[in-house]
């Protein structure tokens, strides 16, 4: 690079970061300087002569403010630094200077941090203790070192300690021990995820630190150091796997199409014979999907948390691909105990207490709402989600083929017979088009596709949260309580082995279900080979009504479709401004943050029975 194509190139830089523009620029010597936004911090990483170490190259792009440089400090990466340094301290009165590299395998900790001076410490400290966790069984140690050479030992330090101080810049190194190799020089992967892990948050804690102690740079949480601008890579795999989702309907591929007569035929049977399903046919083959699906490459992903979320849907797309391969066979169920998860002996003893304390509920004379005004009433309430968010332009599809009522990717589809409880009517416009359909377009909203296919095991949550919105509509009476209780234990019947011919006259006869009744709970529980989702309605509803005892906002559940154990991680991307606010907000939140905030620490799945009687 020419004197006076280094001198615009650096006037360039100094100028995008006057105006808090990102930076993204190829550096002559195969360097890359990547500043998200202008922070006062910045991690560098220097190939070795050798030849580079690809978790320690990988490492920076991690951050939001990182530089990768191939050759020894030349001028120009030292007229490069100062610029930054120089522009940045400026903004908010100090600097830091992070270089990472590889230890030579003698060091007798994981890490070392190398500081040159007292003001240090604290950042030291801090990263010491961030770094000193466990992968496994494994327990991770990192100590500090004061030296005045802050360099690793084949290269002379990117800028002095005398010149740093003149401008409030703090030098500190990263030494890692390569523990993450095996003997042949190559990185064990699982471990070296976990760690890459570990030191994402250590050194986002680390800068966090700095910048509260010595800075004028304003941030409420370590995450908001987080990078904010992701990867092409990022938004091509997001598109690949809602792609690859988007190619079957699960819950439409392992639902009988002949409910109605397969009903008939057991009745007429004297419920003596076992029904027969009949299915859809399979609209593609799952092996050639999970072929594409563990194409992706994923593990070139920089960033962990993004990476994590991937995977963590990759293997959810390929157990339900593994369910359809296994559809009626003995395996079914197996795929989908790992899907949905294992029924705990709580859950069935609250579900019998339920069934138990709804008993006398019966009697009740029932006015039903017909098919077309319950149609009216719904498209009334995706009028008022439309009103909030023009791009909800879904509608209602009528079908012969489907039991009941359901949601499928934003689409109300509804039996060609139905009809609902009148009273019971809100309540179900709410739990499909209040949160299923709202949340789904809530996700649409979401620069990631993965947020309106839905994370994995999103169903629990999506489901409590219906089920609440029925209890806030004042339409959860008891039958539809017993219901969920009945779908707890038909679950049960099915893994534990039990007959379909044992478990409709467990329903029918001990807990004094109609016989249709009973026989849909069964149907719903022995479809496909044996389907456990349904457990997760109660399961969902109480784990939710924990966390509103507990005093937490319904409101960042509806971020899309999410599971309540993804909130960190939600609040993480919503600290980086990788994620929007909801545009959508159903017409029973205001009922919440009016009146079950108030009654909160009293909610329990059997007082709310006693609410709707």
């Amino acid at each position: 690079m020419t004197q006076s194509s280094e001198k615009k190139f650096l006037h360039r830089i100094t100028s995008q970061l006057k105006a808090r523009q990102p930076i993204r620029e190829n550096l002559p010597f195969d360097g890359m300087l990547n500043i998200d936004q202008p922070v006062p911090f910045l991690i560098a990483y220097r190939i070795p002569p050798h030849g580079k170490d690809d978790f320690t190259y990988q490492l920076g792009k991690t951050e939001s403010s990182y530089l990768t440089i191939n050759k020894d400090s030349t001028d120009f990466v030292q007229s490069l630094l100062r610029a930054i340094i120089h522009q940045v301290s400026d903004m908010f009165g100090a600097f830091l200077l992070l270089e990472v590299w590889i230890g030579q395998g003698k060091e007798s900790d994981d890490f070392t941090v190398h500081i040159n001076h007292k003001s240090a410490e604290p950042i030291a400290a801090t990263l010491q203790k961030e770094l000193s966790k466990s992968i496994g069984v494994r327990r991770l140690t990192a100590n500090i070192n004061t030296s005045d050479r802050i360099a690793p030992p084949y290269y002379t330090p990117f800028i002095e300690y005398a010149e740093a101080k003149k401008s409030g810049t703090l030098l500190m190194g990263l030494e890692i021990r390569p523990g993450y190799l095996n003997a042949s020089g190559e990185p064990y992967p699982l471990y070296t995820r976990e760690l890459r892990n570990v030191l994402g948050k250590a050194l986002k804690k680390s800068f966090y630190e700095f910048v509260r102690l010595h800075t004028s740079f304003i941030a409420s949480h370590f995450q908001m150091l987080g990078t904010t601008v992701l990867e092409d890579l990022v938004w091509k795999i997001d598109q690949e796997l809602a792609l690859c989702s988007s190619k079957f309907d699960f819950l439409f591929l392992i639902t009988p199409v002949n409910t109605d007569e397969a009903w008939k035929d057991f009745e007429k049977s004297g419920f003596q014979k076992p029904p027969v399903f009949h299915y859809r046919h399979m609209p593609i083959d799952p092996e050639l999907v999970k072929r594409k699906l563990y194409d992706l490459p994923i593990e070139e992903i920089a960033d962990p948390t993004i990476a994590f979320l991937f995977r963590d849907k990759r293997k959810e797309i390929d157990r339900m691909l593994t369910m359809l391969i296994d559809r009626e066979k003995p395996d079914f169920i197996q795929s989908s105990i790992q899907l949905f998860g294992k029924i705990d002996e709580n859950l069935i003893e609250i579900a019998k207490a339920l069934l138990v304390a709804t008993a006398g509920s019966k009697g009740r004379t029932k006015e039903y709402m017909q098919l077309d005004e319950f149609i009216s009433v719904a498209r009334e309430e995706l009028q008022y989600l439309k009103d909030q968010y023009g791009e909800v332009k879904t509608d209602i599809m009528v079908r012969d083929d489907i039991e009941g009522i359901m949601v499928s990717r934003g689409v109300l589809c509804i039996n060609n017979k139905f009809r609902v409880e009148r009273s019971r009517a809100e309540a179900l416009v709410q739990h499909e088009v209040g949160t299923h359909i709202a949340t789904y377009f809530n996700g649409f909203a979401q620069p990631f596709k993965l947020f309106y296919i839905g994370v994995p095991g999103y169903e629990q949550l999506q489901e409590g949260l219906a089920v609440f919105a029925e209890f806030l509509c004042g339409g959860l009476n008891s039958s539809r309580l017993r219901t969920l209780a009945a779908r707890v234990i038909a679950v049960q019947q099915m893994v534990t082995g039990h007959t379909f011919i044992d478990t409709f006259f467990l329903l029918s006869e001990k807990y004094q279900f109609s016989k249709e009744h009973a026989f849909s709970i069964t149907m719903r529980a022995y479809r496909g080979g044996g389907l456990t989702k349904d457990a997760i309605y109660l399961k969902g509803l109480i784990s939710l009504l924990e966390y509103v005892k507990a005093g937490h906002d319904i409101t960042p559940l509806l971020m899309g479709k999410i599971r309540q154990d993804y909130l960190p991680i939600i609040d993480e991307l919503i600290y980086r401004k990788l994620l929007k606010p909801i545009p959508i907000k159903p017409r029973y939140l205001h009922k919440y943050l009016e009146s079950v905030k108030k009654m909160e620490s009293k909610l329990t799945v059997f007082n709310l029975t006693q609410a709707c009687e």
